[in-house]
């Protein structure tokens, strides 16, 4: 068996019932992790957590929690680090978009996204770095996407506050490097996940005209990112600090 390369780590998770944070939370959990998730989803966040503890004999621990809401944040966090004294790694995978044109964009529909995308990564983040400076390490990892190159995949208010993530990963690193902690964002494009779904079905014919816009051959599995999760918060990449680390089958060269 391969060395687990999370062993003795406990990461918390946002948007992990599903997706791509779904399969992220199941391999850091093959790899040693306890896992933490905060999400809304209460019927298929207690199944993840069943199989990180059944199959991988893992802690873990879900906590409904609306991202988009501070107060409930910070009690959510305080809660991680009561059941597990130490969070090391934080994941913000929970991502909100709709494919609405701006001219038909209600202003709720922009605030939705502004809350779970930007405000969503702020408050976890927030609620938790004095934990990580106090250990003086940590790992942040945040899922972003390649909308922020392309401008298609998921409206305006997605490419909008996905492009905000990029920049929160900057500031982050200048900030927190130094004192420990390191943070990277990861851009994916045409994964297999839910949200892709509600604009794509699941037939032969758009699956093969997807697998057509990538120059690789198909569509991203929800594993694929996973998989670069797990290398980015692993001591296989402690020199890779501030970056951006695209996922895509090579598509968004291909687009432009």
């Amino acid at each position: 068996m391969n060395e687990l390369k999370m062993l003795g780590k406990t990461t918390l998770i946002t948007g992990g019932a599903s997706g791509i944070g779904r399969e992220i939370a199941l391999k850091l959990a093959e790899n040693g992790s306890d896992i933490a998730i905060l999400d809304m989803d209460e019927k298929r966040c207690p199944e993840v957590i069943k199989e990180i503890e059944g199959k991988y004999k893992k802690k873990g621990l879900f906590i409904p929690c609306d991202i988009s809401d501070y107060e409930l944040v910070k009690k959510s966090c305080d809660d991680a680090i009561k059941k597990f004294i130490k969070i090391d790694n934080i994941v913000c995978a929970a991502g909100y978009g709709s494919r609405v044109a701006i001219e038909d964009m209600e202003i709720p529909e922009w605030k939705k996204a502004v809350d779970i995308n930007l405000n969503g990564t702020f408050f976890v983040i927030k609620s938790l770095v004095r934990h990580m400076l106090a250990n003086k390490s940590g790992n942040i990892v945040i899922i972003g996407s390649a909308t922020v190159e392309t401008g298609s995949g998921g409206g305006l208010h997605y490419a909008a506050t996905k492009t905000a993530q990029y920049g929160i990963m900057k500031g982050l690193s200048y900030e927190l490097l130094s004192r420990g902690i390191r943070t990277n964002i990861i851009t994916p494009h045409i994964i297999d996940t839910p949200m892709l779904r509600k604009r794509y079905p699941d037939n032969a014919e758009t699956n093969a005209a997807l697998a057509k816009r990538v120059p690789l051959g198909r569509i991203g599995r929800p594993q694929d990112i996973a998989n670069v999760t797990l290398f980015l918060l692993s001591d296989d990449s402690g020199y890779i600090c501030g970056a951006n680390i695209i996922a895509d089958g090579g598509a968004i060269h291909y687009l432009h």
